[in-house]
């Protein structure tokens, strides 16, 4: 094989390496803001759900538990709180509409 023609496979599995790469990164960056919209929606769930835990003090998305299945537009959640001096989680499943929003559905 001539010499040019191994540094041309060497730079295009260079190419596609950087691509994929690149891909996977954008994914991971899609799946932050997918947990965090999830959290978001669920926390006002939280809030406006049950007058018990509605003053409720909740921890911020960093501490919270935000689960998604690969392929699948539902994302479990799980956030801690504090009311009374006691600590709970506060748990639901939003769902990830085709308009880009979210909702609970459980």
């Amino acid at each position: 094989m001539p010499f040019f023609a191994k540094r041309f496979r060497c730079g295009a599995r260079a190419l596609i390496s950087t691509a994929m790469c690149a891909a996977f990164l954008s994914a991971c960056g899609q799946s932050e803001k997918f947990n965090r919209s999830a959290y978001e929606v669920c926390l006002e769930a939280a809030k406006k759900s049950n007058s018990n835990i509605a003053s409720a003090s909740f921890e911020a998305f960093e501490k919270s538990l935000v689960a998604s299945s690969t392929g699948d537009d539902q994302f479990r959640v799980s956030i801690p709180y504090e009311l009374n001096g006691r600590k709970g989680l506060y748990q639901c499943i939003a769902a990830k509409l085709q308009s880009g929003k979210f909702e609970v559905v459980f």
